[in-house]
């Protein structure tokens, strides 16, 4: 692999990196957003990659794969002075059915649709223990263990899940994720639900700064390391034509 290639295999990674501290970055005041991160495969792999491709006698200099990673931290909380509002304390999310099946949330402005279904976001209905949760045109209350309660009875139970792997998780745009690789599991015992509270960004926003910084300063060197192998073939090759 020479150095054209290494420093073409950097940056298409410094831009995949410059696209997520973006998303990130637009999207630090966005209830519930947890941010990306670009990963690469370890050094290691990619040397080991480069050996086996040498054996096979194939030049390697395809780029490594750049995947997006969620960092599924837990967000500061947020009081909004609405008892229907709701945050989980963890790494929990809440799952919501979709048209396309069950996607994961932290969002928790939770209220009622016109069907009576208790429902989140663009009114997906929050699944409970036992399926849909379906409550009256009336203040309902959330206990911490995630109990549904209206008029003094109890109409259901938030159904929390976990992930194993949870950085494995597809965002799919509004607040929402997909398991994708990721393992869904039950929520650890002692989660607990906060009412009153919304979850905000993950993102910590002097970080992405600084990750934008270094990124930046990656990149030019890359850029300066391809100037000057451009500018040592140029003078070989007029050194050669003057022969």
């Amino acid at each position: 692999m020479d150095a054209l290639a290494i420093a073409s295999i950097g940056m298409q990674a410094d831009l995949a990196r410059m696209e997520s501290i973006s998303q990130n970055a637009a999207n630090s005041l966005t209830l519930a957003y947890k941010r990306q991160v670009a990963t690469t495969p370890s050094f290691e792999v990619q040397v080991a990659n480069v050996q086996n491709a040498r054996m096979a006698q194939v030049r390697f200099q395809a780029a490594p794969a750049v995947s997006l990673a969620v960092d599924a931290s837990t967000g500061a909380m947020r009081p909004t002075g609405n008892a229907q509002d709701v945050a989980i304390e963890g790494a929990a999310f809440f799952e919501v059915q979709t048209p396309n099946g069950p996607a994961y949330t932290k969002l928790g402005n939770l209220r009622a649709d016109v069907q009576g279904r208790l429902v989140v976001g663009s009114n997906l209905p929050v699944m409970g223990t036992g399926g849909e949760i379906r409550v009256a045109n009336t203040p309902f209350s959330i206990a911490p263990n995630g109990d549904i309660s209206q008029e003094g009875r109890l109409v259901g139970r938030l159904k929390l899940v976990a992930f194993e792997q949870s950085g494995q998780l597809q965002a799919a745009g509004a607040g929402l994720y997909l398991a994708g690789e990721a393992k869904a599991q039950d929520a650890p015992a002692g989660t607990a639900l906060r009412a009153g509270f919304l979850e905000g960004s993950n993102v910590n926003t002097p970080y992405e700064m600084v990750r934008m910084t270094e990124t930046v300063r990656h990149f030019e060197a890359l850029q300066k390391l391809v100037q000057g192998y451009d500018g040592m073939l140029e003078n070989s090759i007029r050194k050669l034509g003057e022969f």
